[in-house]
């Protein structure tokens, strides 16, 4: 019973800790905040957690797991799957505080995600996936680098800037890769087969 009781405990710390998260960013909240929502005790919220940083970590890994994993559609890829995927991750996004509050972390605080590659790249790398094989399946997307069209996607539809560039090259490859992706004609109208324009 003990253990059931830790565990629900626990759970209630995280749900208290993404509402303020997910309002206030990393740096706008404290424990203080998070112990005042939870109604709990400094000792009790210790017994889980030992500083803020490492609630942040934990949310940003289990709900971040969850988003990265949602990014990956299963069965035939084309472009109505790739689109039933974003359209989901959308849905996920603003229906549980858990998932919207990682993601902040995550952009916000991008080094206390223990992961190799951060929670932005892993859903962009999912999508992009995604995206290569619905272009594949169906010539989705218009042919456009995938990789462009998935740091697109994550940006409009979760309000996410792809992670900052490394260096020069790297932020100019990435303007170059995005400008080609809104820029250019989709391949329908380069060939002469889609819509009149008027």
């Amino acid at each position: 019973m003990t253990q059931e009781r830790a565990v629900r405990t626990r759970e209630h710390v995280l749900n208290a800790a993404a509402e303020e998260f997910a309002a206030h960013g990393y740096m706008g909240t404290t424990l203080l905040d998070v112990i005042q929502r939870t109604g709990m005790t400094k000792g009790a919220l210790y017994g889980h957690f030992s500083s803020k940083e490492e609630l942040a970590a934990a949310l940003i890994e289990e709900a971040g797991n969850e988003l990265s994993t949602r990014a990956a559609p299963a069965g035939e890829l084309d472009g109505r799957t790739l689109r039933e995927t974003v359209l989901d991750l959308a849905r996920h996004l603003r229906q549980d505080t858990r998932a919207r509050s990682a993601l902040r972390l995550a952009v916000e605080s991008p080094h206390l995600d223990r992961h190799d590659l951060g929670l932005v790249q892993r859903i962009c790398l999912q999508l992009a996936r995604a995206v290569k094989e619905a272009q594949a399946g169906d010539g989705s997307t218009g042919g456009y680098p995938p990789e462009a069209v998935a740091r697109l996607l994550v940006t409009v539809f979760f309000g996410v800037p792809h992670p900052v560039p490394q260096d020069d090259a790297d932020a100019a490859r990435r303007f170059d890769d995005l400008w080609a992706a809104v820029s250019g004609p989709p391949k329908a109208r380069r060939a002469g087969t889609g819509p009149q324009e008027r």
